[in-house]
């Protein structure tokens, strides 16, 4: 990890070569074998969080894992002043990427509870900025929102994310519409869940579009994870 590639918003003042010998205060391992491992460093004068293929197969490492890194080190650098997100503090070689580490847990942990409405009004300004920066999360989900302690708001796992680019076709300008669309309806769906509203009705306020995508979409899903022996949460 002693090899920094690129930086997203000029914070060079990070130097990965502060990681090497640095034992990690704790690791969240990936999900499965297709997720990268997040390691977490205090360094003292800043807290650094890397995400890593690194553990992973040759093959995972080097398709898979060299792919995604590549495309959240993208979605970094084009969401650059985006508030809501932590810092990126660069892609450490092929494998891996390090940001700040924000002290927050994710939605999933409230599970059960009722959030306050407010708070997905920050939401959905933070998704509606990435937006704005021609950045589209395709898979907003609960566990990539963070909550702190004291009502901090995070999103991360940029992994997924389309970036809209500088000069778009006119199919990548549809598929940008299409994800943003996904994230409005995933926004409408978490609001309800945690707020006590009706998940059927917030996705339909989006538009009938979305409704009759989002029901197809769910669908294969259940689909899909009735085939892996998944259960559905």
């Amino acid at each position: 990890m002693a090899d920094i590639i690129s930086y997203a918003d000029g914070r060079s003042d990070f130097d990965p070569a502060s990681l090497a010998g640095v034992t990690p205060v704790k690791t969240i391992e990936g999900r499965n074998h297709s997720k990268a491992d997040v390691m977490f460093f205090d360094l003292g004068d800043r807290r650094v969080a890397v995400k890593t293929y690194a553990p992973r197969n040759l093959m995972v490492r080097n398709t898979l894992g060299r792919w995604l890194i590549r495309r959240e080190a993208t979605a970094y650098q084009a969401a650059a002043g985006v508030e809501g997100l932590p810092a990126f503090l660069g892609r450490l070689g092929a494998h891996a990427l390090a940001t700040d580490w924000v002290e927050a847990v994710p939605l999933k942990c409230h599970a059960g509870e009722r959030l306050d409405d407010g708070l997905f009004d920050r939401l959905e300004a933070i998704v509606g900025e990435l937006h704005g920066h021609g950045v589209a999360l395709a898979d907003l989900h609960h566990r990539d929102v963070l909550l702190g302690e004291e009502g901090q708001l995070f999103v991360v796992d940029l992994a997924t994310a389309w970036v809209l680019g500088r000069r778009p076709g006119r199919l990548r300008r549809r598929l940008f519409e299409r994800f943003r669309e996904s994230d409005r309806v995933n926004l409408a769906r978490m609001r309800a869940k945690f707020t006590g509203g009706d998940v059927e009705a917030a996705v339909a306020s989006i538009s009938p579009a979305a409704e009759n995508w989002h029901r197809r979409g769910r669908r294969v899903k259940a689909w899909m994870d009735a085939l892996r022996g998944k259960k559905r949460e």
